[in-house]
């Protein structure tokens, strides 16, 4: 029984299986928390991918969503800076072949979203489309405006700053590629993701080999 789900995971991971029904999670694989160059190292080559081709591993995007909006510090805080320790306001969808995903970054896990190939949907470049994931960053205006209702916009896009730079840095230390697009299908993905009234798709990051 064991093996048949950990088999059903991993084909579901790589867009290979249908979506579950929206009440389950599927448990993502422990991140990897050494190896690859060191940060400044990292600092130093980091650059946008031109194209992607092969397929990024459960592992692998496991350690690239637990960078961008994860739990560190033995679940004491989050790889990215937040005000007053609050859970990071700024959510990542993982758009694969076959079905698209919520990152439950407290119990680091993915909840099925919606069917279907929603890459080439939610993306206006091409670049994107084929790429092997596109992860769909949004902001949660709910989370936010609770902090600051004023300025809220502006921390979401601290947030999301933050994000996506440690998305690059992870994509560095394991060998993939990554891109930052800002040009989306707002509504579109909208619609697709069902996501809440004052969210706001800030960009995608097209991630592949």
């Amino acid at each position: 029984m064991r093996k048949t789900c950990a088999v059903l995971c991993s084909c579901l991971l790589l867009g290979l299986a249908a979506p579950l029904a929206a009440a389950d999670a599927v448990k993502l694989p422990a991140p990897r928390k050494s190896g690859g160059p060191d940060v400044l190292a990292a600092i130093e080559t980091r650059a946008s991918g031109s194209s992607f081709s092969g397929a990024v591993s459960d592992e692998e995007l496991a350690t690239v969503l637990w960078a961008a909006t994860g739990r560190n510090r033995d679940g004491g805080g989050w790889t990215i800076p937040m005000a007053m320790g609050k859970p990071p306001y700024c959510d990542i969808y993982v758009a694969g072949k076959n079905s698209a995903h919520l990152y439950d970054r407290e119990n680091h896990a993915l909840i099925p979203a919606a069917s279907g190939d929603l890459r080439s949907k939610i993306a206006k470049q091409d670049i994107a489309k084929n790429a092997y994931y596109s992860l769909v960053v949004v902001m949660d205006g709910a989370a936010a405006k609770a902090i600051r209702k004023d300025t809220w916009e502006q921390i979401a896009g601290f947030a999301v700053g933050a994000a996506t730079q440690n998305i690059y840095l992870a994509c560095e230390a394991l060998g993939l590629k990554t891109r930052f697009i800002i040009s989306v299908n707002p509504d579109v993905a909208r619609k697709e993701l069902a996501l809440h009234d004052g969210d706001v798709v800030a960009c995608i990051m097209a991630l592949g080999k």
